[in-house]
């Protein structure tokens, strides 16, 4: 699943920078996680489609593309959305 949300948000958001980590190893046994794992990911992304956009939107927006994943098993999503500037700093 990891593979298929990068190639989502890059085809969407074409970033400078993105890593997508798979944390759902941290979580096994709480709640909503699944024994296939892809249910928790760390997502830092920096891209100018942010620009003017604040933290909730930006989060939004993510969330929206990563929308079908969640029918898919994914439980969960950290994120850290930045502008390439702000990257940058």
């Amino acid at each position: 699943m990891k593979e298929e949300i990068a190639k989502e948000i890059l085809e969407q958001c074409s970033p400078q920078y993105l890593h997508i980590i798979d944390d759902s190893h941290s979580h096994k046994g709480h709640s909503g996680v699944s024994k296939h794992e892809n249910t928790h990911f760390k997502v830092v992304i920096a891209a100018d489609i942010f620009i003017n956009k604040n933290k909730v939107k930006r989060h939004q927006y993510i969330y929206e593309i990563c929308h079908p994943f969640f029918k898919q098993g994914l439980h969960a999503l950290s994120l850290n959305t930045m502008t390439v500037s702000e990257w940058k700093q």
